[in-house]
């Protein structure tokens, strides 16, 4: 896979991320404001976030890769952290 190519693939992944986040965040308010359960709406604003992660995730690390060690564990740490906040932000939800 030449380079022009491996840029076309993150940016269709860029594209795709975003416009999937963007609808997924006007469908969420739709139908939060059409008063439906908050658990659906949740579940829309996860995808969004999951959608949003490929977005970034994919040429970041592409960004990063070639960079010094350091770099590349802020990257990851980065990454945990992200996780970690959407996985438990939306399970707090269902806890609590």
């Amino acid at each position: 896979m030449s380079n022009g190519n491996k840029n076309d693939f993150t940016r269709g992944c860029a594209f795709w991320g975003i416009l999937v986040t963007a609808v997924l965040f006007v469908v969420g308010g739709i139908l939060t404001w059409c008063g439906v359960d908050s658990q659906i709406v949740n579940i829309f604003e996860l995808l969004a976030k999951i959608a949003l992660l490929v977005a970034v995730a994919l040429p970041a690390y592409d960004w990063v890769k070639y960079k010094k060690t350091g770099w590349k564990v802020t990257y990851w740490i980065a990454l945990v952290i992200y996780v970690f906040g959407v996985v438990f932000g939306v399970l707090h939800v269902y806890v609590g």
